[in-house]
């Protein structure tokens, strides 16, 4: 898919794993960048699409829901979600648009995930966007501890799945306090979701360390992304979840 804003960018779709600690995958995340056609730049979806009209948005959409298509019965074969990030430009597009919305519920794999900044979470069920989106799709907290929101949307049980923002979890990582810390987490959000996701874990060590916690996922860069043609290669379970827990 091609965009044109005062230049040509060129979308780029792949896919994130999130593995169980077993080793199982459990769900995907969709990331989409965009490539400068006369520079070797990569900008995420998160930077460009505020600079979308609406054509385009609902174009971005469109070619998401049709990979998405695609792949459909390897999701559903092997009980894997999909989750597509939006902002609240991206979440009018999908509530505005009757076609749109149509195509993604025949696909029960689509997940939504938002992050602590959209506008307005902070009023939980009581926000018609959140709303909205949540009676045709499982919802998931993108960056649960970044800072930007207060608790009312956990607790009004919005979410399928909340993740822990990673760069919370790079700088507690190390520190001492970081075991009762996350535990007092996992007992405050788990009663309100279906699954917890730790974020952000780059290396073999912050691995072993999260490990002895009740986290439903793991996701971070020491797991391949993989683009669409190679997507099956995201169902191998990570050596480093098959080695034996330090």
């Amino acid at each position: 898919m091609k965009i044109h804003l005062q230049a040509d960018y060129k979308t780029h779709n792949g896919f994130c794993p999130i593995y169980a600690p077993d080793g199982q995958l459990m769900s995907v995340e969709m990331l989409t960048h965009f490539t400068h056609a006369a520079a070797n730049v990569s900008i995420p979806q998160e930077i460009l699409t505020p600079q979308l009209n609406d054509q385009q948005r609902l174009r971005l959409m469109q070619d998401k829901i049709n990979i998405i298509a695609r792949h459909h019965d390897f999701f559903i074969q092997h009980n894997v979600n999909v989750a597509i990030n939006i902002d609240i430009a991206l979440a009018k597009t999908i509530l505005e648009s009757d076609l749109l919305l149509k195509k993604m519920r025949l696909l029960n794999c689509v997940e939504l995930g938002i992050s602590e900044n959209f506008p307005g979470l902070k009023a939980g069920d009581a926000n018609h966007y959140l709303l909205g989106l949540r009676e045709g799709f499982s919802l998931s907290l993108n960056n649960y501890g970044a800072g930007q929101a207060t608790s009312k949307a956990i607790f009004d049980d919005l979410f399928y799945r909340i993740k822990l923002d990673k760069s919370f979890i790079h700088r507690g990582i190390r520190r001492l306090s970081f075991q009762p810390f996350i535990g007092a987490i996992l007992e405050h959000i788990k009663p309100h979701c279906q699954e917890v996701v730790v974020q952000g874990i780059d290396n073999f060590a912050d691995l072993q360390t999260v490990r002895p916690f009740a986290f439903d996922g793991i996701q971070g860069a020491i797991f391949i992304n993989e683009p669409e043609e190679t997507l099956t290669r995201l169902l191998e379970a990570p050596y480093h979840l098959l080695e034996p827990a330090i």
